[in-house]
């Protein structure tokens, strides 16, 4: 029987939420029924629209956030429901559920979810003061057992959220103060193979394009200046060009390398996003990729596939991500005395066009 869409405060309908996210109706409704024949960035624009909204659906036993007893008979867990949160600020200002990388987090989720039967809340946070300020409020009202944070890089922010008592597993980001369950990626250690790579096609001119402060893309340039200097190359900041993950970042960057003459051969991008745009950018400077400059990113989003060339990467699984995260999250609850443990899932180097062997 099909779980049905229903009103939180009496005012947004599914029409309100199709409208907002610049779908039709049956579209909205096949998100909230958790049909898989929906695009995903489609998926995720009526997410949000819903989370804006304060638009909830009623799951099929006819309450809003309350546990089921028969799916908690049948799936052998002690919780029914958990909370996928999302804190805004990837890139310039992109939402999170707009960036392919977490697109597929969620996939994993939710596919995840599915399995175990479990019902998935989703909550999106802005980065703001009055935002973050509420979410503790606002998760220990949702009816959510177990929370899964993504993005989430305020320290205190995080720390606030765990007095709600509450298993939680954080996704993609790490606090050494905190005594709190990790999911990631192998962040360091991709980037010093793809780095290796370049290096064994023969560049030794290596430039990076960085990104954010935050954990991941710091292990990852970690990674680059360690690579360097194993194969006995001299780290040098000025190759290093600011990023923020976006492609307009890449395009900067493109304009950035023939404003000051870099010779690099080739640039390792912190994510496969900026250098689409870097590839773009320099393509419309007449600069040839490879024949000219090597470009390899990372996390292997679809589009990677897409562009020409096709981008040389290190495949993240972001979507087997999600899918560990919510059964590191189970085996919380299934034994709360369980040692807090650091899962780094292991990232593999794909080869495809974007390098030149010199």
């Amino acid at each position: 029987m099909p779980r049905t869409a229903n009103r939180l405060n009496g005012q947004s309908t599914i029409r309100d939420v199709a409208n907002r996210a610049l779908v039709s109706i049956g579209t909205a409704s096949r998100v909230f029924n958790n049909y898989p024949n929906v695009e995903a960035d489609l998926r995720l624009r009526v997410l949000q629209a819903a989370t804006e909204l304060g638009y909830v659906h009623r799951q099929r036993n006819g309450a809003l956030f309350q546990t089921n007893r028969e799916d908690e008979e049948e799936n052998g867990h002690t919780i029914s429901h958990i909370a996928f949160c999302c804190r805004t600020g990837i890139g310039s200002g992109t939402a999170p559920l707009d960036n392919p990388y977490f697109s597929l987090v969620l996939h994993g989720v939710e596919a995840e979810c599915r399995r175990q039967k479990l019902h998935l809340l989703y909550y999106v946070f802005e980065d703001a003061s009055y935002e973050l300020s509420r979410a503790r409020s606002t998760l220990s009202k949702s009816g959510a057992e177990a929370i899964l944070l993504v993005n989430f890089i305020n320290e205190e922010l995080v720390s606030d959220l765990l007095k709600l008592d509450r298993p939680t597993v954080l996704i993609d980001h790490y606090f050494h103060e905190l005594p709190l369950d990790v999911v990631m990626n192998e962040n360091y250690a991709g980037t010093v193979r793809a780095v290796q790579y370049l290096i064994q096609a023969g560049h030794r001119r290596i430039g990076f394009l960085d990104g954010l402060a935050h954990y991941t893309v710091e292990r990852r340039r970690e990674g680059y200046r360690v690579a360097l200097e194993k194969a006995g190359i001299e780290y040098d900041p000025e190759l290093v060009l600011k990023g923020n993950l976006s492609m307009e970042c890449g395009f900067q960057a493109a304009d950035e390398i023939i404003r000051r003459k870099l010779d690099c051969t080739a640039y390792f991008c912190t994510n496969d996003q900026s250098a689409i745009g870097l590839i773009q950018g320099l393509g419309e400077h007449g600069v040839r990729i490879p024949e000219d400059i090597s470009v390899v990113g990372f996390d292997d989003i679809d589009a990677a596939k897409l562009i020409s060339p096709p981008l040389t990467t290190v495949r993240a699984n972001a979507e087997q991500l999600g899918r560990m995260a919510v059964r590191r999250l189970l085996d919380r609850v299934k034994d709360p005395t369980l040692p807090v443990t650091q899962t780094l899932l292991h990232s593999t180097l794909v080869e495809r066009r974007s390098v030149k062997t010199l």
